[in-house]
């Protein structure tokens, strides 16, 4: 089967909301290989190892992330197509993440405070640490402690193709199938995803910044067992936004939402985006927003994407649906850049020293 054609099978625009999502050809080559005849993933908790692939010696490993890039430094972006590029490479990838941030290239004992050393374990790499008398072991730690990976089992592999489609709005049924994972797995994975675009948006300024014209609206967003109100919030002319579950809708707690996400300067407008009123609307001056007229894109809209109801385990509880709209508000201020700056993030979780 040709690549054009497994692609175009995986590439499916029901399960993709950015079209022209398409960061490097290798991106597109590993997600059009999950669907080859060759056998899915192992689910087995250790990385991808082929037979042919050469593990340097520990030394040589540290020594390999360590080196210094001669010329400019590589974009994000190179870094990606690095990474999924190599990404069936087990050690070579640990090579990547280590020289580029995303894995601690040093590790401390936990109970000497010692500098760690890098040794071989069977198909893999860990981090350990010697008695004085060298006839075993103080401490040792996975090659993931210390970074974002360090809270699951899976796969280098299996990790990235999760983040990248992910960043593509794939459903998490259609991860699970093409991935041959549990959605059980594929949401604890999610999850994780969901732990960088917390922080990434919790690092955004204020919007309506310079007098800018922000428009407000209250949304509906219906569970299960439950129905959610979320105060949710974009600035007009750019990608800046926000969106908040509110406990109630009292005209108190919608001003100090208001006070933390938008600035007192901005043009502020209450709207609505669907013209059956929500009974909510009752004390608000609302005007009728056409937002789909708006934006050409359905990607670029917000307000309307926001009213498409997550995933059902997404609004089991108030936290789990704010790490959604988190995502969704990285997602609307990202555009197609999402993937970039999630795996910029991953850098953050290896800046402190580690213990």
């Amino acid at each position: 089967m040709s690549f054009e054609k497994k692609s175009s099978q995986i590439m499916d625009p029901s399960h993709d909301m950015h079209d022209d999502f398409d960061y490097s050809h290798h991106l597109q080559m590993v997600l059009s290989q999950l669907n080859g005849d060759e056998p899915a993933y192992p689910m087995d908790v250790g990385d991808v190892v082929l037979d042919d692939v050469h593990f340097p010696k520990p030394a040589d490993m540290a020594a390999m992330a360590d080196a210094e890039d001669i010329g400019p430094p590589p974009t994000t972006n190179e870094i990606i197509e690095d990474i999924l590029e190599n990404v069936d490479n087990y050690p070579k990838t640990l090579q990547i993440l280590m020289l580029r941030g995303l894995l601690k290239k040093k590790q401390q004992c936990k109970k000497c405070e010692k500098p760690m050393h890098l040794r071989r374990r069977k198909c893999s790499y860990e981090w350990r640490c010697r008695t004085k008398d060298k006839k075993g072991d103080c401490s040792s730690c996975s090659i993931k402690s210390g970074s974002w990976f360090e809270n699951t089992k899976l796969s280098f592999k299996i990790i990235f193709n999760v983040l990248v489609m992910h960043c593509k709005n794939y459903s998490s049924g259609h991860m699970s199938s093409i991935l041959k994972l549990s959605t059980h797995s594929i949401n604890e994975a999610r999850r994780m995803v969901h732990e960088l675009t917390d922080r990434i948006a919790s690092r955004y300024p204020r919007i309506g910044e310079k007098t800018k014209d922000v428009y407000l609206e209250i949304i509906t967003i219906k569970g299960k067992n439950d129905v959610y109100k979320v105060l949710a919030g974009q600035e007009i002319g750019t990608n800046h936004c926000f969106a908040a579950v509110l406990n109630d809708c009292s005209a108190a707690l919608i001003e100090r939402i208001k006070t933390v996400n938008v600035d007192p300067q901005a043009k502020v407008t209450m709207v609505k985006t669907v013209k059956d009123d929500d009974p909510d609307f009752a004390s608000v001056a609302a005007i009728f927003f056409d937002e789909k007229k708006y934006y050409v894109h359905a990607r670029d809209q917000f307000f309307c994407n926001l009213r498409e109801n997550p995933e059902e385990h997404f609004l089991s509880t108030r936290v789990t649906l704010q790490s959604w709209l988190n995502d969704q508000v990285v997602r609307k201020t990202e555009g197609i850049k999402m993937m970039e700056k999630c795996v910029e993030e991953l850098k953050t979780f290896t800046s402190k020293t580690s213990r």
